[in-house]
């Protein structure tokens, strides 16, 4: 694993989730939508070589690579939506994912929002999903330990981005074209088992937060 230049803050990328309290989304809508949200900034052109969150990803990118989810509601999230990112809306959620920073430079209106909260309802959880030519990269998240929807976000981005950077380019293209969609499960642990051998991508945590170091959280698949 990559590590942070010695004397230097860690960095991070943020994750805002909004979660007002007359419509809050499903867990498994805002994992789905930090997922995307992820492989979008980190595929705009200003993203890019050349442009102008190029250093600050590539910064990012060279050292460990954290992601912390947040929530925010109201004028916070206003606020939030005029920081450097992108949004993203599926299935009733909507995330922003904020161009990485210095964990010591963070703008006050991230740093002063909640990293960790009440867990959300999720009635249409699913528990299978496979994935199909062309289709979405299916992401699951560990059954065991359970993470908090925060870490699960953060797992879910993790494994998205990992996918696009070892998927072949013409299945990238593809992916890319149809506007990066995700679908996230969250299977037993007799399936979890299964799976986790024959995954192209899966995620091993730092052990930076809630989890201990090497704990697999998500893993990725295509077809």
């Amino acid at each position: 694993m990559a590590e942070d230049p010695p004397g230097e803050a860690p960095w991070a990328m943020q994750l805002v989730v909004r979660v007002e309290r007359s419509a809050p989304p499903t867990r498994t809508a805002v994992c789905t939508t930090a997922a995307v949200a992820v492989v979008r900034l980190l595929a705009d052109d200003r993203a890019l070589p050349g442009g102008e969150w190029h250093p600050r990803v590539r910064r990012w990118t060279d050292g460990a690579i954290r992601k912390h989810c947040r929530r925010a509601r109201g004028v916070a999230w206003e606020r939030v939506e005029t920081l450097p990112g992108v949004t993203v809306s599926e299935a009733g959620a909507e995330v922003r994912a904020l161009v990485p920073t210095a964990l010591d430079e963070m703008p006050p209106e991230v740093a002063k929002l909640q990293l960790s909260g009440s867990e959300l309802e999720d009635p249409d959880v699913l528990r299978t999903v496979d994935p199909v030519p062309g289709g979405p990269v299916v992401v699951s998240v560990c059954p065991e330990p359970f993470l908090p929807l925060g870490k699960a976000a953060a797992a879910c981005g993790h494994a998205a981005q990992l996918a696009a950077m070892r998927m072949p380019a013409r299945r990238l293209s593809v992916w890319s074209a149809a506007g990066f969609p995700v679908a996230v499960e969250h299977p037993d642990v007799a399936r979890w088992t299964r799976l986790r051998p024959r995954a192209a991508v899966e995620v091993v945590d730092a052990g930076f937060t809630v989890v201990a170091p090497g704990t697999s959280t998500a893993l990725a698949r295509w077809a």
